[in-house]
């Protein structure tokens, strides 16, 4: 589609490594194998995780938009999907972010940025400088994510007339928040095995918000220990949200043994199971 003419075309970026069944017919061991129409961002060594950038247009003329919807709508909300548009054509777009895979701390250390899950990319644009966001965001007019609740929300804009060499180096303070912002996601898979993928409580915005108010919670109570903070989440969130409001939290959090601690919580959210169910079921007349 985009080889002979210029004007502002459709694109979705999948974050290819949370699609692992989906994705699997499209991830060979050649480029070769891959429809015209996808381009993956990764090198072919690490093709089973790399993020995918799809043209739609080009995907529907060749009569396989079928296939781009499934990836689309493989999970809801679509945090694994972003949309992007602009003049460039698809291996453009692609080598530009081939530019940003890797990110390095003040040491020099290399990180992988998962720019392609909008749990990550909803941070980017507030966490990386002006500049840096300038160069990462620059050549797309238009860049939209799907956020927890399904709806899609628009990223700001380049703003910034500098820009940034790349790979981006990020300082300290913008590694931890980048950190921080994705913990309550892996408190949330974290608890979902422990649970052994039985259905959790709540919408995936519910989660996360029970999940970032138990790491606040944790936070606040001078906590270090990680088992400490997967714990409390895992209340919170079969709790749906309720166990920071027991009187008794306080004294809970104060204890310094994981195992009593793990214990005292689980009988919190047994004694007010009941309770809970009945303030759920009386909000749904």
């Amino acid at each position: 589609m985009n080889a002979d003419k210029r004007g502002v075309f459709l694109y979705l970026l999948i974050d290819n490594g949370s699609l692992q069944d989906v994705s699997a017919s499209y991830v060979g061991t050649d480029t070769q194998s891959h429809p015209s129409w996808l381009e993956p961002i990764y090198p072919e060594r690490a093709l089973e995780v790399s993020p995918l950038l799809m043209d739609v247009e080009a995907a529907y003329e060749a009569g396989e938009i079928d296939e781009v919807m499934g990836y689309l709508n493989a999970h809801r909300p679509a945090l694994h999907v972003s949309i992007i548009e602009s003049e460039l054509r698809l291996a453009e777009i692609a080598q530009h972010l081939r530019r940003f895979i890797f990110v390095l701390d003040p040491e020099g250390k290399q990180f992988t940025l998962r720019f392609a899950d909008c749990a990550v990319l909803e941070e980017l644009s507030s966490v990386l400088t002006p500049s840096q966001w300038a160069v990462m965001r620059g050549p797309f007019s238009r860049w939209g994510m799907h956020d927890r609740s399904g709806s899609v929300i628009q990223l700001p804009p380049n703003e910034s007339g500098a820009h940034s060499p790349t790979p981006l180096c990020l300082d300290r303070d913008q590694l931890v928040a980048l950190d921080e912002a994705s913990e309550p996601d892996h408190l949330i898979a974290k608890v979902q095995m422990m649970r052994h993928g039985a259905q959790l409580p709540g919408t995936v915005a519910d989660q996360h918000a029970w999940a970032r108010e138990a790491q606040r919670a944790w936070q606040a109570a001078h906590l270090s220990n990680p088992l400490f903070l997967l714990v409390l989440a895992e209340a919170m969130i079969l709790s749906q949200g309720k166990i920071l409001r027991i009187p008794d939290i306080k004294n809970v959090l104060a204890t310094d043994d994981a195992s009593i601690f793990r214990q005292r919580l689980q009988e919190i959210v047994r004694e007010n199971v009941r309770s809970l169910t009945m303030e759920s079921n009386a909000g749904k007349k």
